[in-house]
């Protein structure tokens, strides 16, 4: 491997980032283009493809642990990210080092370049990080990539695979302005994934939403499994046990049974999302090089029990504890609410920061009445909520609310007011929580786990 210096990789970066400025444009013409001049690399992939409003990134990450500890290479890509840019693009618990994604950039951007001048329109920064894994992920000769999709699924950039099993996990409203205002016109988008003849597991309970789905994928005869806690569904699991320190749950197929699934994950939401990630393995049929089918169950427990995924309900201390969550929509906020709601009940203060395209009166309305004390911040991106705005909703709902745009100082402020039997909560966007997480983990001596 060839040493780059640190204003290399930078300048890289900078590169990928500088593709922001075209936009985000619908359509899979630009990623198709791109990844044929680079010898469509995909084709030489096998992929688990997740969809959904919410639950996506957990199931990504349960089915790539799942599957590396069945001993496939196994890479998995997600957006966006909490704290490094490269945690997008990674194979095992390892992101992608600086010198390949410095290589790769060096493959991709005159790709790009022949694009424009042949006249087609300049990719975005989506279709181009796509085009990175890709080409990364067929050099290192992956078994299995798992999928995340960024946005809806019919026109994203990643849906232009054939992959072993596609995943929906739930359907709600979001992102309203680019996939419709309805729950129908939302799924009919995110049916976009399914394939012909390619088996489908889906989570999605809203029967106006499966509606949608039954239909696409019997039109397309793909197979259809369900995925509930209600008897009805091909696969259903049950409950254990639930704690702060993890859950344990049962899950029940047409000819499998998992017993005693530890889910580390927090919330009862990621029971669902366990349940979902191994019906997407059993019937998604896993095969090595050969062509054998291989899955081994007691692997698959072991995998999504060692699931790592940062940011969602994750505890970074017990004294006080500080828990980050990034619930970004209503559901996500919801989903926070019913977890807090099971916690031993403390005091709780929290810094809160909601992007401006969200719904963010619903999920104040989840959050903010759980909490005792509100501060009010900015997440790191363009598209954040105007903190006064969101106060302002917030005082609805919490009897003390302070404004602070700056992160840093909010969670200084937030710190002071928080006692050792308290909670300290950091919610809303992503993009306020990866900053977060890279502050306090900093402020308490913690590490990055995984990446060089």
């Amino acid at each position: 491997m060839v040493a780059i210096t640190g204003e290399e990789y930078e300048q890289a970066l900078a590169w990928i980032h500088g593709t922001m400025r075209f936009g985000s444009k619908m359509g899979l013409q630009r990623i198709r283009k791109l990844t044929e001049l680079l010898g469509n690399p995909e084709r030489n992939l096998e992929y688990v493809h997740v969809a959904g409003t919410n639950g996506k990134g957990s199931v990504t990450a349960m089915v790539a642990s799942a599957l590396s500890a069945n001993g496939y290479r196994t890479g998995r890509y997600i957006s966006p990210y909490l704290e490094d840019f490269r945690e997008r693009i990674s194979i095992g618990d390892r992101m992608i080092s600086r010198e390949d994604l410095v290589g790769l950039v060096d493959e991709v951007r005159p790709a790009v370049e022949q694009m424009v001048r042949e006249g087609e329109d300049y990719p975005t920064e989506f279709e181009v990080v796509t085009a990175l894994a890709f080409l990364y992920y067929a050099h290192e000769r992956c078994d299995y990539v798992a999928l995340e999709v960024g946005l809806g699924g019919r026109f994203d950039a990643t849906n232009i695979v054939t992959p072993a099993v596609s995943v929906i996990t739930t359907i709600s409203l979001d992102h309203t302005d680019r996939l419709g205002d309805t729950v129908d016109k939302i799924a009919w988008e995110k049916a976009g994934i399914i394939k012909p003849g390619v088996p489908v597991v889906t989570g999605v309970s809203d029967d106006e939403a499966l509606r949608v789905i039954k239909a696409r994928a019997e039109d397309l005869g793909s197979p259809l499994f369900t995925v509930s806690n209600k008897r009805r569904a091909d696969v259903t699991w049950e409950e254990v046990s639930y704690s702060m320190e993890g859950q344990v749950i049962n899950i029940q197929g047409p000819d499998f049974r998992y017993e005693n699934v530890r889910v580390p994950l927090l919330g009862r939401h990621q029971q669902a999302n366990a349940a979902v990630a191994v019906a997407a393995l059993e019937f998604g049929k896993p095969k090595n090089r050969e062509g054998k089918f291989r899955l081994d169950r007691t692997a698959v427990r072991h995998g999504v029990a060692t699931t790592h995924w940062p940011g969602r309900l994750e505890v970074l201390s017990r004294n006080p504890l500080i828990l980050l969550d990034g619930a970004h929509n209503p559901e996500g906020a919801k989903a926070l609410g019913e977890a807090l709601v099971s916690f031993p009940k403390r005091r709780t203060v929290c810094v809160l920061g909601i992007l401006g395209d969200k719904s963010y009166r619903e999920a104040t309305a989840s959050i903010a009445p759980l909490c005792d004390e509100v501060i009010v911040t900015r997440p790191d991106t363009p598209r954040s909520l105007d903190p006064e705005v969101l106060a302002a909703e917030v005082k609805r709902y919490a009897p003390s609310v302070t404004v602070e745009p700056d992160l840093r100082k909010a969670l200084d402020e937030a710190s002071k007011r928080t006692g050792q039997d308290d909670m300290l909560l950091v919610s809303g966007s992503l993009y306020l929580v990866g900053p977060a997480r890279t502050y306090i983990s900093s402020k308490l001596g913690m590490t990055r786990q995984s990446g060089t």
